[in-house]
C-alpha cells in the first residue's frame, strides 16, 4: 500500500501509471507528425478529351519526402497501368496512356515517419485521336510584323529582324534598331525614327487595335482547354488549347510540339501571369508543326534566357525581354510596355493564311487565303492571288500608309476557288501599300512595295 504524505486537502488528484501517460504522449506525437493526404489539382476531376500524354499535378504534403502515383483504368485499382513510387516532385508527365480511355488516379505521400492514405480518387478521359487544335488567331495587320511595342524597342547591337517593326504610341526615337538590322520596314508615329523608317501613325494605330483584338481572342478561348502548370519542358504537346492559371516556364528539358502530320494544326497557350524560358532551352516542331500556327498569350511579361530558341507568336500583356543570343521564329508583340533585344534573331513565320504564289493547289483553300503579291517590290504591275473556301461576297482593297483606300480590285460575289488579280500602280507614287481581302466576315491584310 502506497502512502502519500504530501497531498493537500480539498484537492482532486488523478492516479495513473507511467505506461498510460506514455501511451497518450505517443498518440499525440503521431497525430502531430501524421502525413496529410495529397490533394489532386490537375487535371480537373472528370475532365474529358485530354491528351494521351499529359501532366498530373498534386499539392505537396507537409513533411512528405516522396510520393506514390497510381493510375488505373478501373476505379477499384485492381490493376494499374502506372505505379511509380519514390517520386520527389508534385508533377509527373505520363506517356503510357491510350486513346479513348477513362483513367483513375491517386497519390500517397511518405516520409521517415510513415505513409499517408491515398488521396481521393480523380478521373479523366483521353481524346479519341490527336485533334487539329483550335482555330488560329486572326492577326490582321500584325501578320507582317516581327515586333510591335508600346513604349520602346531597346536593342544591344546587333540583332537581325526579318519582318516589320512598329512602335506606337511612343515616338520613333525610342526604337534602337537600325535600318541595317531589319529586313522589312520600321514604322513610326512621327519623323523621329531611325534612318529609313516610315512614318505611318494611322496604320500603326490600326495594327495596335488588331493586337488588342488578337490578344483578347486568344485569352478568351474556352473550348475544352487542357490544364498545364509549372515547367512544361521535357514534354511533347499536341495541337490544343492549353491553359495555365499562374506562371508558366520552360526550365528543365526542351518542349516538343507535335502536329501528328497535320500542317494546319494549331496551338494556343493561355498563361494567366508571366512566362519564363531559361537559358539554352528550345522548342522543337515535329511532324508538320508550323511556328505560324502557335500563339502564346501571357497576362504579364515574357522572358527568354540566353541562346533560347522559341517558336510562335508572343502576345505579352506587358513586355517581352530577350537575353543575349535568344532567337524567335515568330513575333514579339508587347501590349503595354517594351520589347528588349540583345543580339537576337527574330523571323516572321509563314502563317496559316499565307500561300506562296508559286504553290499549285488542287483543292479549295481552307478559309480565306491571301498570297504575297508577286513580284514584290514591283513596278508598275503586280499579281495578287487569293482563295476562298465557299461562295462569298469578296472585296479586295489597296490602302496607302495613311490608311486611305486608293483602289478596289474586287467587289463582287465569288464562288469557292483560287483567283489572281493584276494591280496596275502606274498612277501611284513609290512607297508602301497595304492590300486587304474581306470575305465571310474575316479579313487578311498584307504589305507590298512599289518602287519606280
Amino acid at each position: 500500500m502506497n502512502s502519500y504524505t504530501t497531498l493537500k486537502q480539498s484537492t482532486t488528484y488523478i492516479r495513473g501509471s507511467g505506461i498510460y501517460f506514455l501511451t497518450i504522449a505517443i498518440a499525440l506525437l503521431l497525430a502531430i507528425t501524421a502525413i496529410a493526404q495529397p490533394i489532386l489539382t490537375l487535371p480537373d476531376s472528370a475532365a474529358v478529351n485530354l491528351p494521351h500524354k499529359l501532366n498530373l499535378v498534386w499539392n505537396s504534403s507537409a513533411t512528405a519526402e516522396t510520393y506514390q502515383l497510381q493510375i488505373s483504368d478501373t476505379s477499384s485499382f485492381t490493376t494499374t497501368v502506372y505505379d511509380q513510387s519514390q517520386l520527389t516532385d508534385t508533377v509527373e508527365f505520363v506517356t503510357v496512356l491510350d486513346f479513348s480511355t477513362t483513367y483513375y488516379w491517386r497519390v500517397a505521400a511518405s516520409s521517415g515517419s510513415g505513409t499517408s492514405d491515398f488521396s481521393k480518387i480523380s478521373s479523366f478521359a483521353t481524346w479519341d485521336s490527336v485533334p487539329n487544335g483550335p482555330d488560329p488567331v486572326d492577326l490582321g495587320l500584325l501578320d507582317t510584323f516581327a515586333i510591335i511595342a508600346y513604349s520602346a524597342v531597346t536593342n544591344v547591337p546587333s540583332s537581325a529582324i526579318k519582318g516589320d517593326v512598329g512602335l506606337t504610341p511612343t515616338s520613333g526615337s525610342f526604337i534602337d534598331l537600325t535600318e541595317g538590322e531589319v529586313t522589312g520596314t520600321i514604322f513610326t508615329v512621327d519623323a523621329s525614327g531611325p534612318a529609313g523608317s516610315v512614318e505611318s501613325a494611322v496604320m500603326l494605330t490600326e495594327a495596335k487595335g488588331d493586337l488588342t483584338i488578337a490578344y483578347n481572342d486568344a485569352a478568351g478561348r474556352t473550348l475544352a482547354p487542357v490544364g498545364i502548370a509549372g515547367n512544361i519542358g521535357g514534354q511533347t504537346l499536341y495541337p490544343s488549347l492549353y491553359k495555365s492559371t499562374g506562371t508558366l516556364e520552360i526550365s528543365a528539358g526542351d518542349l516538343t510540339l507535335d502536329a501528328n502530320g497535320n500542317e494546319d494544326a494549331v496551338w494556343i497557350f493561355q498563361i494567366a501571369s508571366s512566362f519564363n524560358m531559361t537559358s539554352d532551352r528550345k522548342v522543337f516542331l515535329v511532324n508538320g508543326a508550323k511556328a505560324g500556327n502557335i500563339f502564346w498569350q501571357m497576362g504579364s511579361a515574357a522572358t527568354f534566357g540566353t541562346t533560347t530558341v522559341m517558336k510562335g507568336t508572343i502576345m505579352a500583356g506587358t513586355q517581352v525581354t530577350f537575353a543575349t543570343g535568344a532567337s524567335l521564329d515568330g513575333r514579339a508583340l508587347a501590349l503595354t510596355e517594351n520589347v528588349t533585344l540583345q543580339q537576337n534573331v527574330i523571323n516572321v513565320p509563314v502563317s496559316s493564311s499565307t500561300v506562296g504564289i508559286e504553290e499549285e493547289v488542287s483543292q479549295f483553300p481552307k478559309g480565306i487565303n491571301l498570297s504575297q503579291n508577286y513580284p514584290n517590290p514591283f513596278n508598275p504591275t503586280t499579281n495578287i492571288r487569293f482563295g476562298i473556301n465557299e461562295t462569298s461576297d469578296v472585296r479586295l482593297d489597296v490602302f496607302n500608309m495613311l490608311g486611305q483606300r486608293v483602289a478596289t480590285l474586287v467587289n463582287e460575289q465569288k464562288a469557292a476557288g483560287w483567283y489572281t488579280v493584276n494591280f496596275d500602280a502606274s498612277n501611284f507614287s513609290s512607297g508602301f501599300y497595304m492590300y486587304r481581302i474581306t470575305a465571310n466576315g474575316s479579313q487578311v491584310i498584307k504589305k507590298m512595295t512599289l518602287i519606280k
